[in-house]
């Protein structure tokens, strides 16, 4: 672990605000995939019921969790320099503390945001409550409050992610396709994600779309269009006015090949793109699901959820590999100058070694 860290350190010696920060994005929720514990045998599980709970691991607290999540950062040319941690709730909670005496910072927490900013990686603290309450935008508060409280130079906080996707109950058009059903339930909704944004600031909010918020009918090229903020007279998609109240998007593409992935990304792309005044930190994303989904298309995981084997086939789309998933954002990123790729999420399975297509990543990586 320490030859890691000097070696990184060497390879990539820079600050987070001196970082370009033009890499691809990364999931890191706070359990991962762990292929060589014995219950499992090598398969995702469906669900971390019962002892399918031992077949995931901790994705940063501990030293050895890091080195390989740095490593998995720094696969040769096809860098990571930004990442949406999740766990943080709890850990700092009381403004920026992890006690409600506000007297501990967690060193867990400072030791990640040290090691990111060495190696040049910034870190998000991501949040994902997924309720009509918007539960996220109170909780946008502590990462500066931590920053204030707990914060040094080198361990601070560049942003908030909220992963919030209660749109999904609330998108239903009518029957002709028109967006009259849930106008003033998704007007309350905008109005919780910019409470989220002021909230977070000064740091960068980052939020996740899913690909067919935009629409009615995609196929139809419906729009799902709305007036916000009410009686502002300001009428746009959903997505769009979604891009426009927060810093960066990922679009949630929930495809493997190649021109769908184009397809899906481009209406919160053009969004981005007309977006006016974004700052140096705004970015867009198209994130590839690696972890096991229900149809094989939808994502580069070697098997879909519940197998029995670790590789099943799929006859859809680019293959479901590390490989595969970098051919697809190489596609997108041609398409749409000025996209990145995202990844969701860290062991799950990238870097997991969960077959050889998803291999473990060095830990002394050679440019």
């Amino acid at each position: 672990y320490v030859h890691f860290l000097a070696s990184a350190a060497l390879l990539h010696a820079t600050s987070a605000t001196d970082c370009n920060d033009d890499g691809y994005s990364m999931y890191v929720w706070s359990r991962g995939f762990d292929p060589s514990a014995p219950h499992c045998g090598g398969i995702y599980p469906p669900n971390k019921d019962g002892d399918n709970a031992s077949c995931f691991l901790h994705n940063w607290e501990t030293p050895e969790a890091r080195a390989k999540l740095w490593a998995s950062c720094f696969n040769p040319g096809r860098e990571i320099t930004r990442l949406f941690v999740s766990d943080m709730k709890n850990r700092i909670q009381f403004n920026g503390y992890s006690d409600a005496a506000q007297t501990t910072c967690d060193t867990d927490v400072l030791a990640l945001l040290v090691e990111a900013h060495q190696f040049g990686v910034r870190i998000y603290a991501l949040f994902s409550d997924s309720q009509v309450g918007f539960n996220e935008s109170y909780m946008a508060e502590y990462p500066k409050k931590f920053n204030q409280n707990c914060g040094t130079d080198n361990a601070r906080f560049d942003g908030v992610a909220v992963n919030n996707e209660y749109f999904t109950n609330i998108k239903n058009c009518d029957a002709n396709n028109e967006n009259t059903l849930f106008v003033t339930e998704q007007q309350d909704h905008l109005d919780k994600l910019q409470l989220t944004a002021n909230n977070a600031a000064p740091l960068p909010l980052h939020f996740s779309v899913s690909w067919n918020w935009h629409c009615c009918s995609c196929s139809g090229g419906q729009p799902r269009n709305l007036e916000w903020p009410a009686n502002s007279g300001t009428i746009k998609t959903v997505v769009a006015h979604m891009v426009d109240i927060v810093d960066s998007v990922d679009i949630q593409v929930a495809y493997i090949k190649n021109s769908t992935m184009v397809s899906r990304s481009t209406p919160a792309y053009d969004d981005w793109i007309a977006k006016t005044g974004k700052s140096n930190t705004s970015r867009v994303y198209t994130l590839a699901y690696t972890n096991p989904t229900s149809l094989c298309q939808t994502s580069f995981s070697p098997h879909i959820e519940g197998s029995t084997i670790a590789e099943d086939s799929c006859s859809i789309g680019n293959p479901r590999t590390e490989s595969g998933m970098y051919q697809g954002f190489d596609h997108v990123e041609s398409q749409l100058p000025g996209i990145k790729g995202g990844i969701h999420f860290m062991n799950g399975d990238y870097g997991s070694g969960i077959t050889p297509g998803w291999p473990v990543h060095s830990s002394n990586p050679t440019p």
